[in-house]
């Protein structure tokens, strides 16, 4: 990686090349554009590939990434049927752990695109901030006798883990899923996303999931596919993939119980409210070349 002063001048230059960008938003938190960086290794220009593209995908999919508000009637309405929770701290191999499940089993009460929207409000609060805890934060200081060594890339997850609970997903779940919504999250995450996802494990598998993945594949890339492992006989086999002692008491760990968690969450959430819903910071400006508009030239 970079010492502090190599990272500063690197973000220096990208949030100039930000601000002069016409066809970029106005303002980019410094944190959100520390993620991009550390996700492309540094590389000033691969990172900017990343930025255009994360802000283009936005703009094409106004709904989910613009027209939104934490404090929603809807918004509200997911957080009761869903948990989507990040987990304290990181792994040893500096990973940020998000487990997932559903709260309310009825099909009927469940809005795919909706989900969509609160997972990506609460991605864009938690890249506004550092991923250790505080013990964590004191051990890198600690363990670090050159403090130059020490950068704010070091307190964010070098990848994702994904944990997802598919209790009570059934067939009349995945029918009722948006294909297009469902199309544009998976190209967002796997194209866009400023964290690259280290794995997916899929816990309480039903008998029934070759049938559910049938659906879901034709939108996830083979190399992405390959990072899936699906836990069909109890927890062990994810206990060696995952540090148990890192997941929510629901999942067999002792990080804590996931209502907990997801409340203090929820409160980060309405705390950025104003920054969610701040067009300067998402909205792009289109520039028109060749007779037709685009967002990029």
């Amino acid at each position: 990686m970079v010492n502090k002063s190599e990272l500063e001048a690197k973000l220096n230059e990208l949030q100039k090349w930000f601000q002069e960008n016409p066809k970029l938003p106005q303002e980019i938190d410094r944190n959100l554009l520390k993620r991009f960086l550390k996700c492309m290794n540094c590389d000033i220009e691969e990172t900017k590939k990343l930025i255009e593209l994360n802000y283009s995908l936005r703009m094409k999919n106004p709904y989910i990434f613009l027209d939104r508000d934490p404090d929603d009637e809807a918004i509200e309405q997911v957080r009761e049927v869903v948990d989507i929770v990040p987990m304290p701290g990181l792994t040893p191999d500096r990973c940020k752990i998000i487990c997932s499940r559903l709260v309310e089993h009825d099909a009927n009460k469940h809005d795919s695109i909706e989900e969509c929207k609160f997972f990506f409000m609460l991605s864009d609060s938690r890249f506004t901030m550092n991923d250790v805890d505080t013990e964590q934060d004191s051990s890198i200081n600690e363990n670090n006798s050159d403090s130059d060594s020490v950068t704010e890339l070091d307190k964010m997850a070098d990848g994702d883990i994904q944990v997802c609970d598919a209790t009570g997903y059934t067939l009349r779940h995945v029918y009722k899923v948006s294909i297009s919504t469902m199309r544009m999250h998976m190209k967002f995450l796997q194209e866009a996303y400023p964290v690259r996802l280290r794995s997916l494990h899929m816990i309480n598998c039903p008998s029934y999931m070759n049938k559910l993945i049938a659906i879901l594949k034709p939108f996830i890339r083979d190399d992405v596919y390959k990072l899936v492992h699906f836990h069909t006989n109890g927890l062990d086999s994810l206990y060696e993939h995952v540090p148990r002692e890192m997941l929510p008491e629901e999942f067999g760990g002792s990080a804590g119980k996931l209502e907990d968690i997801k409340a203090k969450w929820k409160e980060i959430v309405k705390e950025k409210r104003e920054y969610l819903m701040d067009q300067k910071y998402w909205k792009m400006v289109p520039v028109q070349t060749s007779g037709r508009w685009s967002w990029f030239s």
